[in-house]
């Protein structure tokens, strides 16, 4: 069975949880998405503090879905903490920081930094 993705609606630039959307502003071109600058977040007195778990070591997804309920937000476990390399950055036992929930409705996921379509 074949693969289909539907480009009005499942694309990753159509997704307003999606990084490319959310997390900086990226040039959206018909055959590549262009340079993806990362937006800045101030962090805050009422920030989460997580300890990565075994199971969460170098997942993003996990610790989003396990804080927020959702995995759509990995993007945000890594910049909101400034992680490259989850090889080396996101691992057991590392401490993070994630914004509360109702700040990240309120004030980032409803702020789209977006891209341009071309």
């Amino acid at each position: 069975m074949a693969f289909k993705i539907d480009d009005n609606n499942t694309k990753s630039t159509n997704n307003r949880n999606s990084r490319y959307v959310q997390g900086g502003k990226a040039d959206i071109y018909s055959n590549r998405i262009g340079w993806w600058e990362i937006r800045k977040f101030q962090h805050m007195d009422d920030d989460i503090r997580i300890i990565i778990r075994k199971d969460e070591e170098k997942r993003p997804d996990l610790i989003s879905h396990r804080v927020y309920g959702k995995a759509v937000y990995a993007w945000l476990v890594l910049q909101y903490n400034n992680i490259v390399d989850v090889e080396t950055e996101l691992t057991t036992g590392a401490e993070i920081f994630l914004p509360a929930q109702q700040r990240l409705i309120l004030d980032i996921i409803t702020k789209s930094t977006g891209g341009k379509n071309v």
